[in-house]
């Protein structure tokens, strides 16, 4: 790492290496920051939250340079001259900027290999220097492999492993967690404690509060472009950070609690699952689905939830086992089928599998049930019309206008926009895979309301898939676990029992 002193070379002996005051920024004329403060010490991970819009974004921004700021100061190991800041701060994003078919040495030392000579490109010694750095991170990982062949967990290890390979001891980590199962994650959480000790200081941001609580030292809050707080974690609570974020009182959790369903398991299942099995991925599943239930579904990745749901909407083949919808067993055991039975999907991976993103937030709103919009060759423009800003109505979808591309739209209004799609079709058994994985603590409480209301009317129910247990604690009425693709054991909210995060966390394991 360069050391800037007299001579220009960066000094480290001074506890803050980052010091931002009084940092105001205004696009067009409307002001996203005002009056922000935010320091970063040696060898701390300071947390940084709030909604969506917030200014988490534009401060990281401002601070790497990307940005400009229109007032305030910021001090990098006590010097402001220092222009080139993002030579020093490694930016690690939820969308990872790896190249997929580069071997990982080649994607850590892509803009400083090792040379023999000013021409050839010395590989052997990048090998050696990769295993170098990934013996402090994660040794297992092969320097010689392609990143395409890693898993999610494997490639963010990677992005570390860039930035140390440049030196860097600054660096902000941006939802880094977003696709982690629970084991991933608390590895995850070890290798950035290591770094801390090493002492490389960390700006760690996420909507997942409980990722805050466990692994920062500090956090601020940023509500609406102000400084809300910073607290030291040991000092504070998750309730009091999310009234912070929200500017209103909470006695909940991340998520909205609901009370007990009133489902009766006498009465006709909306569906029931008998001895399903697929390959290696599960086998001999069975289950009922009652109307009025949203049954959740937990489990570790590799569990087979995922491909569970996928067969049962009919995307995945499977080998043995029947499906009844409403007492009828299911001889076809397709999407189309599936969405003539009122059974839809609201997948995981959004962007990939739920969302055309170039396409409009109508289009996209629309897609199951456009050819129902036709009147002989042409389309309803007002049927269209009328059935999009009903759905955005009903969901809360945020948005410019109807037009608007579904890539410029938050996480979760993007996940609305998903849920909206199983609306228009009508259907009242939706299976939804992790619905509020990577989105803010206000769109997740929305989308509580959506399913919550969906559910209300007694006709309908849901299968949640999360991968977040605190969502299936706040949810589900019952919550079944599985485990290398079998069922093992189930969980009911009673009065004399509750689904608690801690039984499902021990559950799964």
């Amino acid at each position: 790492m360069k050391e800037m002193v007299a001579d220009g070379k960066i000094k480290e002996t001074d506890n803050i290496v980052i010091k931002m005051e009084g940092i105001n920024k205004s696009f067009s004329g409307v002001k996203v920051l005002t009056n922000v403060n935010f320091t970063l010490r040696k060898g701390e991970i300071h947390g940084l939250v709030g909604k969506n819009g917030a200014g988490k974004s534009t401060l990281m921004k401002i601070l790497l340079g990307v940005e400009t700021k229109d007032d305030g100061t910021i001090e990098l190991y006590g010097r402001r001259d220092i222009q080139n800041r993002y030579e020093f701060i490694a930016m690690i994003f939820q969308e990872l900027s790896l190249i997929p078919t580069l071997t990982v040495a080649q994607n850590i030392f892509l803009t400083n290999p090792s040379k023999k000579g000013r021409v050839f490109l010395d590989i052997k010694e990048d090998y050696r220097r990769a295993r170098e750095v990934l013996e402090r991170l994660k040794p297992d990982i092969k320097v010689d492999e392609l990143v395409e062949n890693l898993s999610i967990a494997d490639k963010q290890v990677v992005e570390i492993a860039k930035a140390l390979g440049q030196e860097k001891k600054i660096m902000i980590m941006d939802e880094p967690t977003t696709s982690f199962t629970a084991n991933q994650m608390e590895a995850f959480f070890n290798i950035i404690r290591k770094l801390k000790n090493e002492g490389i200081s960390i700006v760690y941001i996420s909507h997942n509060l409980s990722d805050i609580f466990k692994v920062c030292d500090r956090v601020t809050v940023l509500r609406d472009g102000k400084n809300v707080c910073t607290s030291a974690i040991k000092d504070t609570t998750m309730e009091t950070v999310i009234e912070k974020m929200t500017g209103s009182s909470s006695k909940s959790s991340e998520v909205v609690k609901f009370s007990f369903k009133d489902y009766c398991e006498d009465e006709q299942p909306l569906l029931e699952v008998q001895n399903l099995s697929f390959n290696n991925k599960f086998k001999n599943i069975s289950f009922k689905l009652y109307p009025g239930e949203i049954l959740g579904i937990a489990g570790l990745t590799g569990s087979g939830k995922t491909e569970l749901l996928e067969a049962i909407y009919g995307i995945q083949p499977i080998d043995e086992g029947n499906i009844y919808v409403r007492g009828e067993r299911v001889s076809s055991l397709t999407p189309q089928n599936s969405l003539k039975l009122g059974i839809s999907l609201v997948p995981d991976e959004r962007q990939v599998k739920g969302l055309v993103l170039i396409h409009s937030v109508s289009d996209n709103i629309v897609l199951p049930i456009i050819k129902s919009m036709k009147k002989g060759f042409f389309t309803s423009k007002r049927k269209i019309l009328d059935t999009v800003k009903n759905m955005i109505e009903k969901l809360m979808i945020k948005v410019a206008d109807v037009n608007q591309d579904v890539m410029n739209l938050s996480g979760g209004n993007q996940q609305k926009v998903v849920i909206a799609k199983s609306f228009s079709v009508n259907s009242n058994i939706i299976l939804m895979d992790d619905p509020t994985l990577g989105i803010d603590v206000e769109s997740k409480r929305e989308i509580a309301d959506i399913i919550k209301n969906f559910v209300k009317s007694g006709d309908n129910a849901v299968i949640l898939v999360s991968s977040e247990l605190e969502v299936l604690e706040g949810y589900c009425d019952r919550v079944l676990i599985m485990k290398k693709g079998e069922i093992v054991g189930e969980i009911k909210n009673t009065m004399s029992d509750r689904i608690t995060e801690d039984k499902l966390m021990s559950l799964i394991q």
